[in-house]
């Protein structure tokens, strides 16, 4: 049998979005209000991508080899700026509610705002995907355009006891890093014969069109909540048109992609055996 030459593109939000639906509640996490979701750090990447081959293996009856995961992030946030009819609209709105707020202390507030969400970005890069990065061979991460954060439009503002803000901007999302994978999928086309799309965007259409009008291969795979699954991150446009569709159940996922050195909290992990075993009930 012929061996299909494959290359999985991950859109990084997408797939980010996708795995915090899978949400967990503990004692501790109805204590402070929200549940324990589902991030990047928890899985075997080199596991999972295997796993997804033999998925479109079996649904297929093709042999696919693995050429690269090319995994794509934004590669910076957007700077902070002063922005003098973004505070005056601030105290616009929230002035009556939030007796004494200031210019000042709006600056101030979503400056510290804005350097948190630097601080965030960049260790998550450091901490979480150039670990992926180390651990997965076949895997490359790719970083293109930016993420978009808006500390002019609160999210959550409330003055503290202590006359301090509790202070929450707006992340927008990322911008740019569609067209940089879109991109890609196109220079790269006559080195593979498949390409996957780990990504439910509809924006991926056009992309998904041309690639198969030159005459490749194009799969889209999702993760599932539930039993029956449930997709959520996945347009129905998209997966109309592309050739094969494959998907991770929500079992399947949590039973064999989890990293076993991960160290879950003792109560996450009860919580996530306790589903596996609801789910097979």
């Amino acid at each position: 049998m012929a061996e299909l030459r494959t290359v999985i593109f991950v859109d990084g939000q997408n797939l980010r979005s996708n795995l915090r639906a899978f949400e967990f509640w503990t004692q501790e996490s109805h204590r402070i209000g929200h549940p324990y979701r589902l991030e990047e750090g928890h899985f075997y990447w080199a596991a999972f991508f295997n796993g997804v081959l033999d998925k479109f293996d079996e649904s297929t009856g093709h042999n696919h080899r693995l050429l690269r995961v090319y995994w794509y992030n934004a590669e910076t946030i957007t700077p902070f700026r002063y922005y003098e009819a973004g505070i005056r609209k601030i105290l616009e709105k929230h002035g009556t509610h939030v007796p004494g707020l200031t210019d000042d202390m709006v600056l101030q507030a979503a400056k510290a705002w804005h350097e948190q969400e630097v601080r965030r970005f960049r260790k998550f890069r450091e901490d979480i995907y150039e670990k992926i990065q180390r651990d997965t061979d076949f895997l490359e991460f790719k970083y293109i355009g930016f993420f978009f954060v808006d500390a002019y439009k609160p999210s959550w503002l409330e003055k503290r006891e202590d006359g301090s803000l509790d202070y929450w901007g707006t992340r927008v999302g990322e911008k740019g890093v569609d067209t940089g994978m879109a991109v890609d999928m196109v220079s790269k086309m006559k080195d593979y014969d498949v390409a996957i799309l780990v990504s439910g965007d509809a924006d991926f259409f056009p992309v998904v069109k041309y690639l198969k009008d030159n005459l490749k291969q194009v799969y889209q795979f999702s993760l599932a909540l539930g039993v029956p699954p449930e997709i959520k991150y996945l347009s129905p446009w998209l997966k109309s048109i592309v050739d094969v569709f494959a998907f991770f159940d929500e079992v399947e996922l949590l039973s064999k992609y989890l990293d076993g050195k991960f160290p879950f909290p003792p109560d996450v992990m009860k919580a996530i055996e306790s589903r596996i075993a609801d789910l097979k009930g």
